[in-house]
C-alpha cells in the first residue's frame, strides 16, 4: 500500500474510532448523554450551563456535560460506599436546606427572564408580595421559644420545638397555589449555626431577613416545580444532580481531596505519613525550584518616632525621594534613626519580625511604614539586594510539603481510577451533535 493509501486508511480508522466513542445518534435529538440507560437531556444541561457560563462565559457545553456526569457518578459512589456513615452538618445548612438553596440558585440564573415575567404577570415587584400582612416576629413573645436552655446550644428543647411549630411567622400564597404558612420551626431549621445564634439572641431584624430569603427561595422552587419548561424526568434530574454535587463534595472529603480549610483531613495525613524518604528525595530533586527561599537581603532601615512623620516620609518616597536622602532631611529629628544598607540573614541579627518583613520585599522595593511590635515607633525598609537558596533536602519543611503533594497525587490517581471504572460500569455515552 502506498503512502497516500496508508494515509487514507489511517483517516478512515480515526473516523471509525470517533464514531465508536461518540455512539449512535439517539432518536430523540434532545438527548445529550446516557448514564445507566437513563437519558440526560439538553434542557437539563442548559440549567447547569447557565450558571457555569456566568463564571466562565466561554466554557464548552461538552465540558460542563462531562462534569455533570462525573458528579452524578461520584454522588452514587459516595452514597453506596459511605452514605450510611455520613456525619451531620456541624456549622453549615443541613442537606435538605442546602439542596433547596442550590436548586433555587440554579433556577434563578437559568430562568431569570421567565421568573421576572411570572412576577410581573402577577402585578408584583417582588415575591414577598405573596405574604399576607407583616412578619409575626415579636421579640417578647419569641423569647420563651428561642432563649437557649442550659446545656443546649443552637437547638431547641422538645417544648420549644412544639411552640416553634405552632408559631406562624407568615402566611403566603403563590399564583395558582394553595395557602401556606411559614412556621418559626421551619424558618429556624433552614438556618446555619451562625444565623441560629442570632435567632437565640432575639435579633428580629435577622429573622425578618431570613424570612424574606425563605419566601423568595420558596417562590423560585414553586415556579420550578409547577411552571418551568421541563418534563417531570428533567426536573428529577435537576434535583438529583444537585444532591449529587453535595455528595461529590462529601466523597472528596472522605477520600482526602477536599480543599476546604475547615476540614480535618485525616486521610491526607495518613497517606502523607506513609510517603517514603526515597520518594521525597526524588520529588525534591525533580522540583528543587519549588523549595527556593530567601536566605538574606541587603536592606536599609529608617526608624521614625510618629505615625504622622512616617506617613509624611512614605508620601515623599512615593513622590520619588530616595530613602538615604530622606534620612538626611530627618537626621536632626528626635527619635529618627537610619541604618545604612546591611545584610539581614535568616535566623540571625535583627528581630525575626523585621527579617521576615524585609524578606517579603522585592529587590529595589521600599516598604510602607510598619509599626515596630511593642514600641511606639515606625520603620521603613528598602531592599537593595536579595540572595536566595534552597531549603535543605532533609528538612522537616521539605518533608511536610513534598509528602502532602505526593499524597494528594496518589489520592487523585485513586479517584481517577475509581471514576473510570464507574464510567465503564454505567455505560456512559455522549452525543456531541446534540450539544448547544
Amino acid at each position: 500500500m502506498g503512502s497516500n493509501g496508508a494515509r487514507r486508511w489511517t483517516l478512515v480508522l480515526a473516523a471509525l474510532l470517533m464514531a465508536a466513542l461518540a455512539g449512535a445518534t439517539p432518536r430523540d435529538p434532545g438527548v445529550v448523554a446516557e448514564v445507566d440507560d437513563t437519558v440526560l437531556s439538553r434542557p437539563v444541561l442548559d440549567v447547569f450551563l447557565a450558571t457555569a457560563r456566568l463564571h466562565e462565559p466561554a466554557v464548552p457545553a461538552r465540558r460542563v456535560l462531562e462534569q455533570l456526569v462525573d458528579i452524578h457518578l461520584m454522588g452514587v459512589w459516595y452514597r453506596r460506599s459511605y452514605g450510611d456513615d455520613a456525619p451531620p452538618a456541624r456549622v453549615g445548612y443541613d442537606r435538605v436546606v442546602q439542596a433547596a438553596m442550590d436548586t433555587a440558585a440554579l433556577i434563578r440564573v437559568a430562568y431569570r427572564d421567565e421568573l421576572a415575567a411570572a412576577i410581573t404577570k402577577q402585578g408584583w415587584t417582588t415575591p414577598l408580595e405573596a405574604v399576607r400582612g407583616s412578619w409575626n416576629l415579636d421579640a417578647k413573645g419569641l423569647a420563651p421559644i428561642l432563649t437557649a436552655r442550659p446545656g443546649l446550644r443552637q437547638t431547641l428543647s422538645d417544648e420549644q420545638e412544639a411552640a416553634a411549630r405552632a408559631w406562624v411567622v407568615a402566611e403566603y400564597r403563590f399564583p395558582g397555589g394553595r395557602e401556606r404558612r411559614l412556621s418559626l420551626a421551619e424558618l429556624y431549621d433552614a438556618q446555619n449555626i451562625a444565623l441560629k445564634t442570632r435567632f437565640h439572641n432575639l435579633d428580629t431584624e435577622a429573622m425578618a431577613d431570613a424570612a424574606g430569603a425563605y419566601i423568595r427561595r420558596a417562590f423560585i422552587l414553586d415556579w420550578f416545580e409547577r411552571q418551568a419548561p421541563l418534563q417531570p424526568a428533567e426536573r428529577a434530574w435537576v434535583r438529583q444532580l444537585v444532591l449529587d454535587r453535595l455528595d461529590q463534595r462529601a466523597l472528596l472529603r472522605v477520600l482526602g481531596l477536599s480543599d476546604d480549610p475547615h476540614d480535618d483531613n485525616n486521610r491526607l495525613r495518613e497517606v502523607a505519613a506513609a510517603i517514603s524518604d526515597k520518594a521525597i528525595r526524588r520529588y525534591y530533586q525533580s522540583h528543587r525550584d519549588r523549595f527556593r527561599r530567601v536566605e538574606k537581603v541587603r536592606a536599609a532601615r529608617l526608624y521614625l518616632p510618629t505615625q504622622a512623620l512616617a506617613d509624611e516620609a512614605h508620601a515623599r518616597l512615593d513622590g520619588g525621594a530616595d530613602l538615604t536622602d530622606l534620612a538626611a532631611v530627618y537626621a536632626d529629628w528626635e527619635g529618627v534613626r537610619y541604618w545604612q544598607p546591611e545584610w539581614l540573614e535568616r535566623g540571625a541579627g535583627e528581630a525575626a519580625w523585621l527579617t521576615g518583613f524585609a524578606f517579603t520585599l522585592p529587590e529595589g522595593g521600599v516598604s510602607p511604614p510598619a509599626r515596630v511590635p511593642g514600641e511606639a515607633r515606625w520603620v521603613i525598609v528598602r531592599v537593595d539586594r536579595r540572595q536566595e537558596g534552597f531549603q535543605a533536602a532533609d528538612s522537616e519543611a521539605v518533608r511536610y510539603r513534598a509528602s502532602r503533594v505526593l499524597a494528594r497525587e496518589r489520592l487523585q490517581q485513586r479517584l481517577r481510577s475509581g471514576l473510570a471504572r464507574r464510567r465503564a460500569d454505567a455505560g456512559v455515552r455522549f452525543y456531541p451533535e446534540a450539544l448547544p
